[in-house]
């Protein structure tokens, strides 16, 4: 970076010295014009007075060009004249922007078109001045910054700005040469605050100097730990980079961030005001406080933790790099020592890792980006103060960094140790200090590269996370910061398929901005531009343009906070600036309608069309294997999306321990699944009203410590039998169908179950009455008959569904949507478990979190999932062995028209319906892959769509009606034959 600084300061110096000489006017001439100014000198306007020349714009380029040149000259204390349309004023001093009815305009625009088209690939920009008239022309927005620059550079005097007339100056610049220019002239432009600094820096280093007496005497800012320990995890092979900076930046990217940060960015000019502003008190807290809202003295949140102060400190550090100017480094130096020296968290209910972390995190970026600023004295304060003040530090609930020092504790693959008290605070310190102790990165990187990654790599190959969508970022996150720390420290990514992973989320968007929801959660759906953070550090690390495309779409124009769990407006000026490529202009054109996650998860999102946005979307899950703690109950699942939300799991995560969370909304029994019931385990004891909570659904599962309990055969809920899709068109611009089976027998006690497997079906009809038909089959084996069998389906909704018990009909309609349920299985009983109050909503008066007739209130008695409840289908005689049939389609909330669901008849080896004489599902009742012959009876007229699943591979004879329709291949991973054919005799 010292290079870099140097050669932008020699560029700097070497324009000034043209600049002084082509002050009054001049520029680029053209021979063929013979044009030679006049040699008279014209003040445009003054410096510190209103200009006497009005800005004139002609067209929406010419407009964003005022724009542009205000902010230029704003900033360098100009006072600007304002804008207008150029029809609406009559002819005075004027500049011109754009194309407009000016004669100056025409001849600068005439000028553009020359060179636009010599260079088509530049940015180009005119600047023309004659008789009076001032004319700025640019073919991009770009071009207008470029003149307006080169204006406020070339022709600024110490009175104002000043040209020649006649002057001409038209000029073209590639890319980098822009970026170039951009940096210069920042750089210029802190120039006046450069000499500020200097005059005070004797006095910031005589602070520095008593800050450092007084820490000697502080039993924390001692002498640091040698040795921290010996790894248990294995051997390290790797190790950073030997130069400074190498916490998330290195001297190979500085060039992109100075340049990015050139180009002045909402969160940019946030960091800015971060630089040139002190920061109260020199950054020493005030005592701890409470800072709960009800004002007393025993509130749960006592401390006096300040993240905007961490966020300042962190842009001191990186104006440091920027600027080159050592005020500032110096200033994050004493900023940060009297911050570490008077934090004070007293009590917080959990999770003050996170503030501990925080603060280790900017010891790390503090320590490594002003590392030639330190003395000895200074390396050795800072890591004796991490180590005691952070990791040892106990305050009166508990450890600050619960992870332990050495970060020995908790597990590597889900839970707190699984977020960033090791993977980005542990790492980017280990990083920041070796070579002055290497011992912290010999312990914490053998924990990463051994423990946490193996985990990782393991479950990406699904494409997905295993904790839910909701904790994308506080843990997925995580993953990201430790791919960044390494990459930049040691040039090595140690993840196998993150990009995938976080191209999988942004899969999971059912309609635009939201994502389908699993695991813990609040509500039916997950605000993708809470992605933004995970979108831009991985568009980085994998010069992905969708996924930048995405993140800039959901982030908009805003400026990133100090919120210290994920990027502040620091650490995004740096990876959006370590971006090496632009976003793309569609961001859907890389996304897949269909979007299959694997092994050793199991499940499709499925959507039929970008360009109707409330399309039905649906996502099946069969889920291979169980991770515990944020993580769900939820194999062999389903949610379906029509307008709203309309199906989708209950209950809200409302405390992590709470009855409510654990025994509902984390159960089986508030998603669209199976439950088999053992009345044996229910009691209700009416004497002292206590409830044992039970509800039949899939077991619980503890938290996996590493790879090996992750993996462990207890671990295996499922296995996926069958999967296969397709879409409409060779463009893939149309989704057809969907379609997954699996065993998910091992998802429930073995003491309740023999077999339990499903089957979802979706297909996309082309009608626009019922545009979507879902098919799911059940078959079940419970370990007793007289444990009922329930299909379960939530109901969205805050209103009541509509149930005809005869025709075995559920309706209910969400936000425009309805959803229709056609149950098309003999010999059951459909039953309702919902119900709200009215007006204001209290848990403890209403129904939605039933668990066999009584309410699961949770924490809050305030917390509302918005639901109305669900409707349970189940066995209505004591039966070994059942099996469900249940149709399901979608339509607008206003048609009354109800859709035509037959089952097959006469059939053999297998259950079929008959969707609205279009479409025919037919199920192998088979549970092994069926070889023999099947056949049923189909109604309708006309072609109609088959799908026949449960076959073995291979090739298959299609007859109806005896008549031979033709061969049809089923493939090992599907067992699934499609095909047209008419209704009648199937064989």
């Amino acid at each position: 970076m010292k290079k870099f600084l140097k050669a932008a300061l020699a560029l700097l110096c070497a324009l000034l010295a043209v600049c002084a000489l082509a002050s009054c006017g001049g520029g680029e001439e053209t021979p063929e014009d013979n044009w030679q100014p006049t040699g008279t000198d014209v003040k445009l306007f003054d410096l510190y007075e209103p200009s006497p020349f009005l800005m004139i714009y002609g067209d929406e380029d010419g407009f964003n060009g005022t724009n542009e040149f205000r902010k230029i000259f704003s900033s360098k204390g100009y006072s600007i004249g304002i804008a207008y349309s150029a029809s609406t004023i009559s002819d005075v001093n004027e500049i011109v922007f754009g194309e407009s009815d000016r004669k100056v305009s025409e001849v600068a625009n005439a000028y553009l078109a020359e060179q636009s088209a010599s260079k088509p690939n530049n940015y180009s920009c005119v600047l023309y001045y004659r008789d009076g008239k001032f004319a700025i022309t640019a073919n991009s927005a770009e071009g207008y910054t470029m003149a307006s620059i080169l204006l406020a550079r070339d022709y600024s005097t110490s009175s104002g700005i000043v040209v020649k007339d006649s002057t001409k100056i038209y000029t073209s610049m590639s890319e980098d040469e822009y970026d170039e220019l951009l940096v210069e002239w920042d750089l210029s432009c802190y120039e006046e605050q450069r000499a500020e600094n200097k005059k005070n820096l004797d006095e910031l280093l005589e602070k520095i100097d008593a800050q450092r007496e007084e820490l000697k005497t502080s039993g924390f800012f001692g002498t640091a730990t040698a040795n921290i320990g010996t790894p248990s995890w294995g051997a390290v092979t790797t190790s950073p980079r030997k130069d400074h900076p190498r916490v998330y930046l290195n001297s190979d990217t500085l060039d992109r961030i100075a340049t990015a940060f050139a180009k002045d960015e909402a969160s940019n000019n946030r960091i800015k005001s971060f630089i040139e502003s002190a920061i109260a008190n020199d950054a020493i807290l005030p005592p701890a406080r409470n800072q709960g809202t009800n004002n007393t003295v025993d509130s749960d949140y006592i401390h006096n933790f300040e993240e905007g102060h961490l966020e300042k400190i962190q842009a001191k550090a990186l104006g440091y790099l920027i600027y080159g100017d050592e005020y500032l480094g110096y200033e994050a130096i004493y900023y940060f020592k009297n911050f570490l020296k008077s934090l004070d968290i007293v009590q917080m209910p959990s999770d003050q890792c996170r503030e501990y972390g925080a603060t280790m995190n900017t010891a790390a970026i503090v320590y490594d980006w002003c590392y030639d600023l330190l003395t000895e004295e200074d390396k050795e304060q800072i890591i004796a103060g991490v180590e005691n003040r952070i990791c040892r530090y106990k305050n009166q609930i508990g450890p600050a960094m619960e992870v332990g020092f050495p970060p020995s504790k908790q597990g590597s693959v889900t839970g707190h140790g699984s977020e960033r008290q090791v993977l980005r605070d542990y790492l980017a310190f280990s990083i920041a200090i070796y070579g002055d102790n290497d011992s912290w990165w010999n312990y914490v990187a053998s924990r990463v590269y051994n423990a946490f990654v193996p985990p990782r790599n393991f479950y990406y190959q699904s494409g997905l996370i295993h904790q839910g969508t909701s904790y994308v970022k506080g843990r997925y996150i995580s993953d990201l910061f430790s791919a960044w720390l390494l990459t930049a420290a040691t040039g090595e990514h140690p993840y196998v398929g993150m990009n995938e992973v976080t191209r999988g989320l942004a899969g999971l968007e059912f309609a635009p901005g939201y994502a389908f929801n699993s695991g813990d959660d609040s509500g039916d759906s997950q605000p993708l531009s809470e992605y933004k953070h995970v979108y831009y550090i991985t568009a980085y690390l994998f010069s992905d343009s969708m996924l930048l495309a995405h993140a800039d779409e959901y982030h908009g124009n805003s400026a990133f906070g100090s919120d210290h769990n994920y990027l502040t407006s620091v650490l995004f000026a740096a990876v959006r600036g370590l971006s090496d490529v632009e976003p793309t202009d569609n961001k859907r054109d890389e996304m897949n309608l269909i979007h299959y996650y694997g092994s050793p998860l199991g499940q499709y999102v499925i959507r039929e069309a970008w360009s109707d946005e409330s399309s039905a979307a649906v996502i099946m899950k069969i889920k291979e294997l169980g991770a515990g703690n944020h993580e769900h109950l939820d194999a062999g699942t389903f949610e379906i999306y029509y307008k709203g939300m309309l199906t989708s799991d209950g209950g809200v995560y409302n405390n992590y321990g709470h009855t409510q969370t654990s025994l509902y909304h984390r159960a089986t029994i508030s998603h669209n699944g199976l439950i088999i019931f053992d009345p044996s385990k229910w009691n209700y004891n009416s004497n002292t009203a206590s409830v044992k909570w039970y509800s039949g659904g899939q077991r619980a599962l503890g938290e996996p410590a590493n790879l090996d309990a992750l993996t462990d055969p207890d671990r295996k809920i499922g296995t996926v039998t069958g999967r296969q899709h397709a879409y409409a068109d060779e463009a893939e611009t149309k989704a057809l169908y969907a379609y997954i089976a699996g065993d998910i027998t091992a998802a429930y006690p073995q003491e309740t179950v023999d077999y339990v497997g499903r089957r979802m079906l979706t297909v996309y009809t082309g009608d626009e009455d019922f545009p979507m038909a879902f098919f799911v089959y059940d078959d079940i084996t419970s370990d007793k008959a007289t444990y009922d069998k329930r299909f379960l389906l939530q109901i969205s909704s805050d209103k009541a569904p509509e149930i005809d018990l005869d025709k075995q009909t559920v309706t209910t309609e969400h936000d425009g949507g309805k959803l229709i349920l056609t149950c098309l299985s003999d010999d059951v009983k459909i039953t309702e478990c919902g119900g709200r109050n009215e007006g204001k909503y209290l848990a403890k008066d209403s129904l939605n979190y039933m668990i066999n007739g009584y309410q699961c209130i949770p924490k809050s008695a305030t917390a509302d999932d918005k639901h109305w409840g669900r409707v349970e289908i189940s066995n209505a005689k004591d039966v070994d062995t059942i099996s469900f049939l249940n149709v399901i389609t979608v339509t607008d909330a206003g048609n009354k028209k109800m859709p035509t669901v037959r089952d097959v008849s006469s059939a053999v080896g297998v259950e079929g319906a008959v969707f609205d004489k279009k479409i025919v599902a037919i199920f192998a009742t088979s549970r092994e892959r069926a070889t023999g012959e099947l056949s049923c009876k189909t109604s309708g007229s006309g072609e109609m769509s088959y799908y026949v699943s449960g076959v073995a591979e291979g090739k298959w004879t299609v007859k109806v009606d005896d008549k031979k329709i033709g061969e049809f291949e089923a493939t090992a991973e599907g067992g699934l034959l499609t095909f047209t054919a008419p209704a009648g005799r199937v064989v």
